[in-house]
């Protein structure tokens, strides 16, 4: 496997790992007795160090880079997801709806991790693309949204 290949792959992997912590770590404060996010933010971080070094290491690469670059990607894959689940929550009450959206996002995780062990798919490109998107339109709704506000004092 070469490079970009070992890349995609890593990038996959770490985008799952941190897909994967975000959605369970969403609703994480309203739960009684879970694990911290901050608890669940470093195991996320960590695992996506290392699957993104694991992957370089297995094509004769350097495992070094891929512990930083991986522990970036799945931080931020961790926040942006865990921002969407936690926003999701707050508008659907019930405590069915946490478990559905945690349980959709760690199957699209599973998914994304599977693909990106096929030899000749760069999906995580698409998908860190979309994450990416994600997170800007996330940014440019939340300063829009008390826009129109004024304050009556």
């Amino acid at each position: 496997m070469d490079l970009f290949l070992a890349t995609c792959q890593g990038i996959g992997l770490a985008i799952a790992a941190g897909t994967l912590g975000g959605a369970f770590a969403g609703g994480a404060p309203r739960r009684s007795g879970g694990q911290s996010p901050i608890v669940i933010a470093m195991l996320v971080i960590v695992a996506g160090a290392f699957l993104f070094g694991a992957s370089l290491a297995t094509a004769d690469h350097p495992a070094w880079p891929g512990w930083m670059v991986g522990g970036l990607i799945a931080a931020f894959s961790f926040a942006t997801v865990r921002g969407i689940v936690a926003g999701a929550i707050e508008r659907a009450p019930g405590q069915g709806s946490q478990a559905g959206i945690a349980g959709f996002l760690a199957v699209g995780a599973l998914l994304l991790a599977g693909l990106s062990l096929l030899p000749t798919s760069p999906v995580a490109l698409l998908a860190l693309g979309a994450l990416v998107y994600l997170a800007l339109a996330r940014r440019r709704q939340a300063g829009q949204k008390h826009a129109g506000l004024r304050s009556l004092r």
